[in-house]
């Protein structure tokens, strides 16, 4: 989600920013991040994480990731700076 919100595969985040975005312990996320990483998945480096399998990275993630990116585009299709504000 990091990465699609900054529309980049490289995006800046912090094991403390994931742990807190997310509701998790820092050490569970951290965990989870060298899971992905001896997968390929991923590569870390200090703040910063690279998505280098992004497809096989959406398949692994609970189905609730594609009904909240659907749901996260269409919201900002929607908004195209011209619509007037209600």
């Amino acid at each position: 989600m990091a990465s699609d919100a900054f529309g980049a595969h490289v995006p800046p985040v912090t094991h403390d920013h994931l742990s807190s975005a997310l509701g998790l312990r820092r050490p569970g996320v951290t965990e989870s991040l060298i899971r992905f990483e001896e997968h390929g998945l991923i590569r870390e480096t200090r703040g910063l994480l690279q998505i280098d399998e992004r497809r096989c990275l959406e398949e692994r993630a609970c189905s609730c990731y594609k009904l909240i990116a659907s749901t996260y585009g269409s919201s900002e299709s929607g908004i195209s700076g011209n619509e007037p504000v209600s």
